[in-house]
C-alpha cells in the first residue's frame, strides 16, 4: 500500500513529529452520504493497482513523494474492515474500505452506523490468502484504504517493511481540502 504527498508533508513528519503520522478527520470524498465523512480519523492509503503492470500507479495526484508500506502491516488478521463507500469522479471507480483494530472508538463507530463488516480472507476488494497471508487487491475498482491508527514511519523504516519514493506528480499534486464529491450522474454507482 503507498501513501503519496507533498514532500513538505514527509519534511514536517521526520522533522518535528517524531515519525509519527496521525489520523486526521475524513474528508467529503466521495458520496456526499458515507457515514465516514466527518466522523472518524484516520490515513488514506492507496490499494488499487495499474491493471496493466499490476503495481501501484507510476504517478500521484497527492504529491511527489511515496510511502511504500508492505501491505500486511497495515491489514492483517487481527483487524476489521468494513466497507464505506464507492463511487466515481470521471472515469474510474472507487471503492473506500475502512481498516480498524477490534474494539477501538473506530471499529464501534463502524458498527454503530451498520457499515458492512467484510471477511477479512473473503470478499471482492482487500483480502488475506489463508495460505500465505498475503493481501491481495481486486483490480476491478480502485480500493482506496482508510487506516483508524497512527503509523509511526521510522518503525516502518527501521523494520524494512516500507520506504519513501520519488513519484511522478500530476495535476495540483496535492489533495483538495473538503474532497471532490462523486460525479453526479453514473448508471453503475448512483443507485
Amino acid at each position: 500500500m503507498w501513501r503519496d504527498k507533498p514532500h513538505h508533508y514527509w519534511n514536517d513528519i521526520i522533522q518535528n513529529k517524531n515519525g509519527m503520522m496521525f489520523p486526521y478527520m475524513k474528508d467529503f470524498n466521495g458520496d456526499q452520504r458515507s457515514a465516514i465523512n466527518g466522523n472518524i480519523k484516520g490515513l488514506f492509503f492507496g490499494g488499487g493497482l495499474d491493471r496493466r503492470r499490476k503495481r501501484p500507479p507510476y504517478f500521484s495526484y497527492f504529491g511527489d513523494k511515496r510511502l511504500l508500506v508492505n501491505a500486511c502491516v497495515l491489514f492483517n488478521e487481527s483487524k476489521n474492515i468494513y466497507f464505506a463507500d464507492f463511487y466515481c469522479h470521471y472515469q474510474y471507480h472507487y471503492a473506500t474500505v475502512v481498516i480498524t483494530n477490534p474494539g477501538s472508538t473506530q471499529d464501534r463507530f463502524c458498527q454503530r452506523h451498520d457499515l458492512v463488516q467484510l471477511d477479512p480472507f473473503n470478499n471482492p476488494l482487500l483480502f488475506i490468502d489463508d495460505n500465505d497471508y498475503s493481501v491481495h487487491v481486486t483490480l476491478g475498482v480502485r480500493v482506496e484504504v482508510f487506516i483508524t491508527q497512527k503509523l509511526n514511519i521510522f518503525s516502518v523504516f527501521n523494520n524494512g517493511v516500507g520506504r519513501l519514493v520519488g513519484v511522478q506528480p500530476r495535476g495540483r499534486g496535492r489533495s483538495h481540502k473538503n474532497g471532490i464529491p462523486k460525479k453526479a450522474i453514473c448508471n453503475i454507482c448512483n443507485l
